[in-house]
């Protein structure tokens, strides 16, 4: 296995979500065909939340493939599906609520279920007899071992009942999640759940945590007749073999958008309820369950269009599967399905024959939090290959990170090693780092990392924030005829690669660091530690990935990594790994030491493995452990037990020398074996225990070893079984086992424990590997007249990557002789990835694209003239954002066949956001702190610096004042700032008027936090005539908000409102699309030119723009457009902590907002700000001197700034707008609480 494997006592099963359902076709465009790769699928929310999303729309053909390691999670999806494909008439849905997320049944949902399951076993006895089913169109089994694990499950289902003790091991195995519930998180606050409800969370905090403890004590989240629900869930109780937990925090309200619950809607919108907002917490429940029923509904709509495969195994071993199969066309990698069976990852269903319909790549792949599990680069090795090369391609990471003022070290972590320098020899890129911008919020997050700070004195241990990263290729450097991307080959020297790789060695396996432990680390330290993630195997997997993304002398490079590792001393057990990694990258073909491909010289013997004919490299080792040698963990309490991974171990007799193995399987069972041991034919097979830690069979351990290890001293070598040595595994077991920790340890030669054979148990050779040649799009292909090479330039201090330099050799004699007359060549930057040289005064340019981004002033130009070569020497940026390149926020890419694409912006359908009953402005004042939190820190201390000029922006950032003018149009349109107003104007001091945008509504975009403005906007352009200028004339009358903005910032919105248009179209575009015709988006950033396209002028719903006068003169010019917020990334720039930093929040509790001086000069209370109660004073006088800066800020007061317009608003006036203002553009905000503690 690609990760360490730990002793399976315990473990949790996860049934239910704790993360709000996402659309998984919101970066796809509308109406495309998607196939989704779900790896660790989890529950159907996300699924289900997808089929609403697209329910509205056109019809999309979508193929799901869901892979889980835990079949009961399939069993319960499946069975879900089925239900509701039977329920014609919608009469089952709430009882298919309390099948699938109660604890307790009643009568009725129980007899539903068990006459479902009886059902689906008819229908289970084959994958031919299932797929003939009247299910199985739609559900698909990709092997035949995950329908007969499922069917097992099954039929455990329909007979729970039939054993007496069943109800009270059910709560027996419930006080124990909960006890471990009490080790792992404390007893404070529930806060894990309060996401669900962004972007409200300040409400979620005060109603979660009570529903959740709730939900643990009755079993339910509402409170029900409680004599009604008496019989034990068993879709959600633990299976009679398997260890797993129900997890502590699985709560069923937790997977759905839960703002609904809070936020008013108008009585037409989406997912609306009567009393929305009236504080009663059973609306959170009301309006979890009008969700489920309204998903479950769509299901049905679109269930022709959908096809859902299941496979119940480890993700990583499936991805490799489905590389291996894809290549060669074998069903099997000779890869084990999950590390605790020997059964074989075996794609035998009729999809993956030669003529069958299972995708082999893939336009989405969420990979859910695996992460957090099995390591990021482990997961990106595996899934990044199967990801489509295509501009929308996309692959979600979901991790919970701990936030850290440290913003450069989050992506570095989750990488293990430097962030740029690892994703550029992934492929894939979080773009949105390289935008700085996001419609995505995770802004909440913060709140809840700053109220969990304050709530650890109050019993809360975790303090972790949900971070989900959406990945991408590179800016699209595409092929002309198919648009796929290509991906070149990244050059590089040998001994840079090497110091690069061993770099990220370091850090996978950092754990081994004993300095830390000796130095007395703190406790997240240890527990982080404690915690692993790599072992062997998963290096060399990653080797043998980046050996196909690389042009490097591989085995010089090889010779000189070796050489790192093994001089290395900062890794204590590092050389006892060894050649556990020379194994695995002898088995993957990545490379071979010496000492596996010389002819193995030994004396032989009639006894065991000695008296082969030919004796391998690389031998498969089977132990048994008695039963008896586990007893120091099966008599320990759970709570105690914790994770302990363990190793195999060959050994000296003395300990002179030893050798550690990670890549282990595990099986309690007997070993049956074929053949003589002294036979080359020698094999074994297991003959499992399914009882496992609760039946009396020994536990059988498997790796593979270098065979030459076993002739150093076969006689007296020992071999057996250890704890891997962390911090935590040491201070729990080093008193019951010793120092080393060995569990169990015996003589090579005893026949009774130790098996050696060619093959891996049940005749399963070594992991195939098909040596994939590289594909045609990796090397970029000879132009006519010139062929370019890239090559990475690392720094030799720290070995990170620095920049690149483009190689560029011209062919035809034309260009060559032009070459040697030129002077000085022009360099041009047009995007962040790529550069342009000029040559021979225009009359040739080619574009260098790069694997990251590069600055055109860094970057130097070289001439050989004589070898008719031009190199460019570029630097890159880490945060292009921020050197230059701040007028990227949301491109838009073309496509195939010339069809606009956003690249960075949810693809949205309007019509299933729910609508903000916007009149209600006493339940929308959550808005200010929402919208707040776009800026950054830095950001906020720019608008601080400006805030008392009128209207100077001395910080001269265009994105920054995008963001006021996003946030002041948000304020006005809520009445939260100035008069109420719809209608806006874009201005500009010289020349006037330049966009209009007219909101019809704010909408809920809840998957992803937020909100966003359904709106029509109109670029003017002359040709528009009188008609639109009496039309601004009139309105300028009666209802316009002027927001003045800079030339830059016009630009900006430009730049923009092509990808709000192009998110939320239900239109296409025409073959004369000016996109297309003049390869360009937007059309143009001058003033007064066409910005737009015209394809979607004029389409706009009916009753869109209700009340604007004389609307229909100029409808015909307006395009529909959703308007979101522009986040700041957190990885990019350290967050803005309300109440903490910048004007919007208190500096620090107890301190004068204008002098700083902390208490009160009367010795009193400090004063407080009576209209937002967020500023404090220790004066009077102060708080008068103070106003005229806090006024632009205040909640409750509005100040001159940005906006200006027609009719009363507000104090003061401000900007350039036709009347006096309403309202600045400033920063709101609220502080917070855990309701046990003041923050």
């Amino acid at each position: 296995m690609a990760s360490p494997v730990m002793l399976d006592l315990f473990s949790f099963f996860y049934p239910i979500g704790n993360t709000p359902a996402v659309c998984l076709t919101q970066d796809v465009p509308d109406n495309d065909t998607a196939n989704i790769l779900l790896l660790g699928c989890g529950d159907a929310r996300s699924i289900l939340y997808t089929c609403y999303m697209n329910s509205k729309a056109e019809p999309r053909i979508i193929d799901y493939t869901c892979c889980d390691i835990q079949p009961a999670v399939i069993a319960r999806n499946i069975l879900l599906f089925t239900l509701l494909l039977d329920d014609k008439d919608d009469q089952h849905i709430p009882l298919l609520w309390n099948l699938y997320y109660h604890l307790y049944l009643d009568d009725k949902s129980l007899k539903l279920l068990v006459t479902q399951v009886k059902k689906l076993r008819r229908f289970s006895y084959s994958l031919k007899s299932w797929h003939r089913s009247e299910y199985g169109r739609v559900l698909r089994f990709g092997d035949s071992k995950t329908l007969a694990l499922v069917r097992d499950i099954w039929y455990s289902y329909a007979h729970s009942a039939d054993k007496p003790t069943y109800a009270s091991s059910f709560r027996n195995s419930l006080q124990q999640c909960l006890d471990v519930k009490t080790v792992a998180v404390g007893s404070g606050l529930a806060l894990i759940g309060v996401r669900s409800t962004a972007p409200v969370v300040a409400q979620g905090m005060r109603d979660l945590p009570a529903l959740h403890t709730r939900f643990w004590k009755t079993g339910r989240p509402v409170n029900d007749p409680k004599s009604a629900y008496v019989h034990p869930n068993p879709t959600l109780a633990p299976l009679e073999n398997d260890p797993a937990l129900l997890h502590y925090a699985i709560d069923p309200l937790l997977g759905f958008h839960l703002a609904t619950a809070y936020i008013p809607l108008l009585p037409h919108s989406p997912l609306y309820r009567k009393g929305t907002a009236n504080g009663n917490p059973n609306n959170v429940v009301e309006a979890a369950r009008l969700q489920f029923q309204t998903w479950c509904q769509s299901f049905k709509v679109v269930h022709k269009d959908l096809t859902l495969r299941f496979i119940a195994g480890d993700a990583l071993a499936f991805c490799h599967t489905l590389l291996h199969l894809r290549a060669s066309h074998e069903v099997s990698a000779n890869l084990f399905r999950n590390p605790y069976h020997f059964d074989t990852m075996f794609l035998d269903g009729e999809d993956y024959a030669i003529a069958g319909q299972a995708p082999f790549s893939f336009d989405v792949i969420d990979t859910s939090n695996l992460a957090d599990f099995v390591g990021a680069l482990n997961v990106f090795v595996a899934a990044a290959p199967l990801l489509n090369k295509t501009v929308t391609s996309t692959l979600y990471t979901e991790s919970l990170i701990k936030w850290t003022h440290d913003v450069d070290h989050i992506l570095d972590d989750l990488l293990s090693g430097d962030f740029v320098t690892l994703s550029t020899l992934i492929g894939l890129f979080p773009i949105q780092y390289w935008t700085n911008s996001s419609a995505v919020a995770n802004a909440e997050e913060h709140l809840m990392d700053d109220v969990a700070t304050c709530c650890s004195k109050c019993g809360t241990k975790a303090r972790f924030a949900y971070n989900r990263q959406i990945w991408k290729y590179q800016w699209p450097v595409d092929d002309e005829k198919s648009k796929n991307i290509i991906c070149p080959l990244i050059h590089f020297e040998a001994e840079n690669l090497a110091r690069v790789l061993f770099q990220v060695y370091l850090r996978m396996f950092a754990n081994e660091d004993m300095s830390l432990v000796i130095s007395g680390a703190d406790t997240a330290t240890v527990e982080k530690n404690s915690c692993l993630r790599y072992n062997r195997s998963s290096y060399a997997r990653f080797l043998q990935f980046v050996k196909r993304r690389v042009k490097v002398d591989w085995d010089r490079m090889m010779l000189s990594l070796a050489e790192k590792i093994e001089t290395d001393k900062s890794r204590v057990v590092g050389p006892n790994f060894c050649n556990e990694l020379y194994t695995q990258l002898h088995i993957l073909g990545v490379y071979s030491v010496e000492s596996l491909t010389r002819e193995l010289s030994y004396e032989r013997k009639p006894r065991g493995f000695r008296a082969w004919k030919n004796l391998p490299s690389v031998v498969s080792i089977t132990l048994e452990v008695p039963r008896s040698r586990l007893s120091p963990f099966t008599k320990m309490p759970l709570i105690k037990l914790g994770t302990p991974y363990i190793n195999a171990v060959i050994q000296s007799k003395h300990g002179t020398w030893q050798n550690l193995f990670s890549s282990v399987q595990l099986a309690f069972g007997q070993v049956l074996t074929s053949g003589a041991r002294t036979s080359d034919n020698f094999s074994v097979s297991i003959l499992e225990d399914h009882s496992g830690w609760k039946g009396k069979s020994p536990l059988l351990i498997s790796f593979v070893a270098p065979a030459w290890i076993l002739l150093i001293e076969p006689e007296i070598t020992l071999v057996g079984f250890s704890l891997y040595t962390t911090p935590i595994a040491s201070m729990t077991f080093a008193p019951i086992l010793g120092k080393d920790l060995f569990v169990f340890m015996t003589s090579l030669g005893n026949e009774a424990n130790v098996f050696i054979t060619k093959g891996r148990p049940n005749n399963i050779g070594m992991p195939r590997v098909m040596e994939r040649p590289v594909d045609a799009e990796m090397a970029k292909k000879p132009q006519n007249d010139y062929y370019t090479t890239i090559k990475a330039e690392i720094d030799p201090e720290n070995s990170t990557l620095t920049g690149f330099t483009a190689h560029i050799v011209f062919l035809k004699e034309e260009a060559k002789e032009i070459l040697k007359t030129e002077k000085e060549l022009e360099l041009h930057q047009e995007t962040p990835f790529t550069l342009q040289v000029t040559v021979g005064k225009g009359t040739q340019k080619i574009d260098v694209d790069f694997p990251a981004p590069v600055l055109h002033w860094k970057s130097k130009v070289r001439i050989a003239r004589a070898s008719a070569y031009v190199e460019i020497v570029a630097s890159i940026t880490r945060y292009p954002t921020l050197d230059g390149f701040s007028c990227i926020i949301y491109p838009l890419l073309m496509g195939k066949q010339g069809r606009p694409m956003v690249w960075n912006i949810p693809y949205l359908n309007p019509d299933c956001l729910p609508i903000v009953d916007d009149k209600r402005t006493d339940d929308l004042k959550w808005l200010a702190g929402h919208a707040s939190l776009m800026f950054s820190k830095r950001e906020n201390q720019l608008r601080e610096k400006a805030l008392p000029a009128s209207e100077a922006k001395p910080h001269g950032d265009a994105k920054l004042t995008f963001k006021d003018s996003l946030f002041s149009m948000m304020m006005v349109v809520a009445g939260l700032q100035g008069r109420k107003c719809m209608s806006f104007a874009l201005s500009t001091s010289h020349t006037s008027l330049h966009i209009l945008i007219f909101v019809s509504s704010i909408r809920l975009d809840l998957s992803n936090h937020t909100v966003v403005l359904d709106a029509a906007v109109i670029p003017l352009v002359p040709s528009m005539g009188n008609t639109m200028r009496r039309f601004i004339g009139e309105l300028a009358d009666t209802d316009l908000c002027t927001i003045n903005v800079e030339a830059d910032e016009l630009k900006l919105w430009k730049q923009a409102l092509p990808a709000f248009i192009e998110r939320c179209k239900t239109w296409q575009h025409s073959q004369n699309c000016e996109y297309k015709t003049l390869d360009q988006i937007p059309i143009s950033l001058d003033v007064f030119e066409p910005t737009l396209c015209s394809c979607g002028a004029g389409k706009l719903p009916p009753n869109f723009i209700p009340g604007v006068p004389h609307w229909d003169t100029v409808s015909k010019w307006a395009t529909r457009a959703l308007i979101s917020p522009c986040f700041a990334l957190p990885y990019v720039e350290p967050k803005f902590n309300i109440g903490v930093d910048g004007e919007g929040g208190k500096d620090e509790p107890g301190k004068c907002e204008a002098c700083g001086k902390e208490g009160s000069v009367h010795g009193r209370a400090m004063l407080a700000c009576l209209q937002c109660d967020q500023v404090n004073y220790c004066s009077s006088k102060c708080q008068r001197t103070h106003w005229k800066v806090h006024r632009k800020t205040c909640v409750g007061k509005s100040g001159g700034g940005k906006t200006g317009g027609n009719g009363s608003g507000g104090d003061g006036g401000g900007g350039s707008g036709s009347g006096s203002g309403g309202g600045g553009g400033a920063v709101l905000s609220s502080g917070s609480s855990c309701g046990r503690c003041r923050g």
